[in-house]
């Protein structure tokens, strides 16, 4: 508008020319946006498709035994976001929130899992056994016999594993646990003497204790480990000087064919029942 009156015939031409540039730049810029729109939409489509496809074969690779776990990690970090966990210890369950890439938000509740401890843990019915068993079985005799009737420890036993097979240690560890009776106590209960209580009793050495126990003079209950509790009859009883090796050995063979006829007689007593 400022151009000089003379000049307006120019003034005019620029101006059209620059009009025209105008309208070129907005349909430019229209065309590249209808084929940036277009573009957008068979992108869309083809993602799409891919991520259908890519959904069944997800299913397909995760359900393949031959995937190994790293693997399926890896699948997972690609579609989920983060994971928080509840833990509800009063219901023994943990609520699971899943937030996955595209936002989603899935809610699972599952069973809390065991610890360490609750998975070793023994049944109660093997525990009871093993307080039974502890009237008239050592730890040795007390595993052998879990193991025979095919017991075994807490989760690792039930998965099959050979270490959750019953030891005289493991059978100790179960006594001390649980709090059970000790088998020294129980003979204690029973009467039973220590070496000591009945060398008194009888009158003789400790070491004749042991020699009379050996040849089934007097009997004798092991209690664990090394060590064991003597049981004195009430009439009987060995004389001092009896140690002698023949008197001694005629004497036990004496008691082992007594009890061997009082077995036969019972046995042929329920025979005959």
């Amino acid at each position: 508008m400022l151009v000089d009156s003379n000049n307006r015939l120019v003034a005019d031409t620029l101006e059209g020319e620059w009009n025209d540039k105008l309208r070129i730049l907005a349909n430019a810029r229209e065309e590249r946006e209808r084929a940036r729109e277009h573009d957008q939409f068979i992108l869309d489509k083809a993602v799409h498709e891919r991520l259908v496809a890519m959904t069944a074969d997800f299913k397909k690779l995760w359900a393949d035994p031959d995937t190994p776990n790293r693997e399926r990690k890896r699948l997972l970090a690609h579609i989920i976001e983060d994971v928080t966990l509840v833990k509800l210890p009063a219901k023994g369950t943990t609520k699971v929130h899943v937030r996955f890439k595209g936002g989603k938000i899935q809610t699972l509740t599952t069973k809390s899992p065991k610890s360490s401890a609750q998975q070793i843990t023994t049944q109660p019915g093997v525990v009871e056994l093993v307080d039974r068993l502890l009237d008239d079985h050592v730890y040795s005799e007390i595993a052998e016999l879990l193991n025979q009737q095919g017991y075994r420890l807490g989760e690792a036993g039930r998965r099959g594993r050979q270490d959750a097979r019953f030891t005289p240690l493991r059978v100790a560890y179960l006594v001390h646990q649980y709090k059970l009776r000790p088998r020294h106590d129980r003979l204690r209960e029973r009467g039973m003497l220590t070496k000591q209580e009945a060398a008194v009793r009888l009158n003789v050495h400790e070491q004749t204790v042991t020699r009379w126990a050996k040849h089934g003079l007097i009997a004798s209950h092991a209690s664990n480990g090394h060590h064991c509790l003597y049981e004195i009859p009430d009439g009987d009883l060995p004389q001092k000087q009896c140690s002698r090796w023949n008197r001694l050995v005629d004497r036990a063979a004496a008691r082992v064919q007594s009890a061997s006829q009082a077995k036969l007689s019972t046995e042929d007593e329920r025979g005959v029942v």
